[in-house]
């Protein structure tokens, strides 16, 4: 054993602490959890939601085709995949509620305050502790929709690579282990998964590091500047540009950075 933590328990006792729902599988090293589960989706039957939890990926992904540092020992990285019931809901929406969840379990654990850059990103001290990707898993010939939320957080200390060093950290969390950070988070997401009423939307607001700032974002070759007026319903973000006219962000396709 290093300082931290370096084995997750087996699927089983993993299981057990989840509450005994769905199905849970442990990696010690894997490409991306998001991935794996995808493929799953398309070649399996698993039970639903399916966990799937990995100590190291190698080639953890997030929005838009970036790389997400994921070394052994020190991060919790997992997907989470499941069925859509009806209509797929917007990516925003689930990647939205997902942020409130990691953010209350951290705070729940820590009684540290982390900031959500929307839409998928959480902050702690002004740098990034965790990345959230929503993607969809493809229609089965039986009609049946998969949805795989993946989550990935910074959490004991890490040494990061120089390119990284200016804009990631971790929580810094010594005391407490992945698998308790998990199971915190799993009670926070799952009844939002499962369709239940989850009250998030308040939290997103009171905590977004953007509404009220000047922010830039990149639609296709256009680059365009406004002040974040306003996250709506469904986790959609309003911004006026300097002409007053309002945009409605919402599609993955939009990299979004608040001005200096």
């Amino acid at each position: 054993m290093d300082r931290y933590e370096r084995e997750w328990p087996t699927a089983e006792a993993l299981w057990k602490a989840l509450d005994g729902v769905g199905e849970v599988r442990v990696f010690s090293e894997i490409s991306s959890t998001n991935t794996e589960a995808k493929r799953i989706w398309r070649e399996e039957a698993p039970a639903l939601p399916l966990l799937l939890v990995a100590d190291r990926q190698s080639g953890g992904r997030g929005r838009l085709g970036r790389s997400f540092y994921s070394p052994a020992g020190s991060g919790l990285y997992f997907s989470v995949l499941y069925e859509a019931e009806g209509s797929m809901e917007t990516a925003v929406r689930i990647t939205s509620f997902a942020a409130v969840a990691v953010m209350r379990a951290i705070r729940s654990l820590t009684g540290k305050q982390t900031a959500i850059k929307w839409v998928n990103d959480l902050y702690y001290e002004g740098k990034k502790v965790c990345g959230i990707l929503c993607e969809g898993a493809g229609m089965l010939p039986s009609g049946r929709q998969g949805i795989v939320l993946g989550i990935g957080i910074n959490w004991h200390p890490a040494a990061f690579p120089e390119e990284l060093s200016s804009i990631a950290g971790s929580m810094g969390e010594e005391r407490i282990s992945r698998e308790a950070l998990l199971c915190a988070i799993w009670r926070e997401l799952l009844p939002g998964l499962q369709g239940m009423s989850c009250a998030w939307i308040e939290d997103y607001r009171a905590h977004s590091m953007v509404l009220g700032r000047a922010v830039r974002w990149r639609e296709g070759e256009i680059l365009r500047e406004g002040i974040a007026q306003a996250i709506e319903e469904d986790g959609t973000l309003r911004v006026r540009d300097s002409e007053g006219e309002e945009h409605l962000l919402r599609t993955g396709e939009i990299t979004l950075r608040l001005s200096e």
